[in-house]
Parts: structure tokens; C-alpha cells; sequence
């Protein structure tokens, strides 16, 4: 079967899938974006990653023009289109065609397509993973757009260094992965920026579920020092879900083994997941 894809009002096979080489987000990066995971045959949690891609455009002067019921209609029939045994939506909306490179000629382009899922190692749930750090701050940090330049860039020290994530650091402060939200855990409470990052799905989703059992979470700024003293650390994305970090830069956090709290959220998410 072939894979399909929505592309401004059609559905088509992928590969006849073309956009106008003016187009603003091929020519100047000018773009939005969003993932969403496929859960028991459904887009995980659709209405709230539906109003941040329409909060991530509004930021950029972009109309969605498709109503979010129609964005659901179509999402629900890609996915049965396709038969990966794990997938991803991928709703990508861009300034659409210009002839100068700056001004949109009539209308935003918009994508939808379906990715096959490829999920992490297991064994990084049970012992934890390393990230490395990167002195970065991303243009607006509250939109999801497509600029990935940096970490694209880094990739290779990335794989070289046996990290599963970049953390971004800022004047001192530390703020987001560069595809997760960042957390420490201090004395039995959570800890995540608040300002300067994207305002994640699964990490709004962590804090709800923490808050649930009762474990406190304090939106506020980190800073690097934080990082040698606290006790625990994750990261939380829909393609990641919520996973133990236990090294930074090559210095051990903790124990170096995923805490009990990073546990707790782990298994409150799992629980949530399974009876989606």
C-alpha cells in the first residue's frame, strides 16, 4: 500500500506529494510544525496539540484554514491508510508561495502525512540516558516552528557522544532539549523552565500527572549549578515520553540510576497511555 498524505485539500499518494520551490518555508524556513503520536488508532491527545500548531501560527501572521474537525477527519483516515505498527502524524504549515521571498502570494501551505514510529531503546527507560549541553537560545522558544539548524548542526557530536538529547543553556540558565522539555528533581519536587521554551504536550501532561500524586512542580528558572546538586532529571516528548536522565556533560546526576520520583511520573504516564 502506498502512503498518502494531505496536501492543501487533497489527498494523495506521498510521493506525488510536490510544493512550489517559492515556497516561503523551503525559501526563508518560514514554518510550523507539530507531531503527534498514534495511540490505540487515534492522534494522542489531538485537541492540545491542535491549538498550540494554531498558537505556533498565529505567532507567525499564518492562518490555519483547515477547522480542527477536519483536521481530525483527515488524520483518522491517513491512519487507517496506513499499516505501521507504530506512527506519527506530521502536520507541517508553511507561509506558502511568494514571489519576492517575503510576501505569501495567497495562502499558507499546508501538509499532513503519517510517519512509521521507530521507538527508543528500551534499555534507556531502565538505566537512563545522557544528554550533552549546547549554549543556545532558541528564536521564538514559544513556537514550534521548523527552524532546526542547531541541532541538525550537532547532530554528529550528538551521536558521537552517545547522547540521546542537546540541552540548550542560555546566559547561565538552562531551558529545553532540543526536541523535549527538560525536569530536575530537588528534595521531592519537580522542576521545569517556564520561560524561553516551548510549552510542551507530554511536558504539560507530566505536570498534571506529577500534581495528581501529589508531587509538587515548580515552574521556575534552572540554572546550571542546579544540575550538579539535584537529585533526579528527565525529559518529556511525545516521541520520547517521559525518560530518566541520569548524566550531563559526563557528570553523573543522582545515583546515577532513574530516581523514584522520575519513576512515579514514568509510571503515571504509562498508566494514562494505556487507558487513552
Amino acid at each position: 500500500m502506498k502512503n498518502v498524505c494531505y496536501l492543501n485539500g487533497t489527498i494523495l499518494p506521498l510521493e506525488d506529494a510536490v510544493i512550489s520551490p517559492r515556497d516561503l518555508g523551503f525559501l526563508r524556513g518560514y514554518a510550523v510544525f507539530d507531531v503527534m503520536p498514534v495511540v490505540n488508532g487515534k492522534p494522542f491527545l489531538f485537541e492540545d496539540h491542535w491549538r498550540r500548531l494554531e498558537r505556533s501560527a498565529s505567532d507567525l501572521g499564518m492562518r490555519i484554514r483547515l477547522s480542527p474537525d477536519k483536521a481530525k477527519e483527515v488524520m483518522d483516515h491517513l491512519i487507517r491508510r496506513h499499516e505501521y505498527e507504530a506512527m506519527t502524524v506530521r502536520t507541517v504549515v508553511s507561509g506558502g508561495p511568494s514571489d519576492n521571498g517575503f510576501t505569501p502570494e495567497k495562502h499558507e501551505t499546508m501538509c499532513i502525512m503519517i510517519e512509521e514510529a521507530v521507538p527508543l531503546p528500551h534499555q534507556l527507560y531502565e538505566k537512563g540516558g545522557k544528554i550533552i549541553t549546547l549554549e543556545f537560545f532558541r528564536d521564538l522558544p514559544s513556537s514550534k516552528t521548523t527552524s532546526y539548524i542547531i541541532p541538525i548542526r550537532e547532530r554528529e557530536r550528538k551521536v558521537r557522544e552517545g547522547a540521546v538529547e542537546i540541552l540548550y543553556v542560555h546566559s547561565g540558565e538552562v531551558l529545553e532539549a532540543s526536541t523535549s522539555n527538560f525536569f530536575i528533581v530537588k528534595n521531592g519536587v519537580i522542576r521545569t523552565a517556564k520561560d524561553g521554551v516551548l510549552s510542551g504536550i507530554t511536558r504539560s501532561l507530566a505536570i498534571r500527572l506529577a500534581q495528581a500524586q501529589g508531587i509538587p512542580v515548580d515552574e521556575e528558572t534552572i540554572m546550571e549549578s542546579d544540575l550538579e546538586s539535584c537529585d533526579e532529571a528527565f525529559i518529556t516528548a511525545s516521541n520520547k515520553m517521559v525518560l530518566p536522565i541520569v548524566d550531563v556533560d559526563g557528570k553523573m546526576i543522582g545515583d546515577g540510576l532513574p530516581g523514584p520520583i522520575t519513576k512515579r511520573v514514568m509510571e503515571a504516564y504509562d498508566r494514562f497511555v494505556k487507558t487513552f
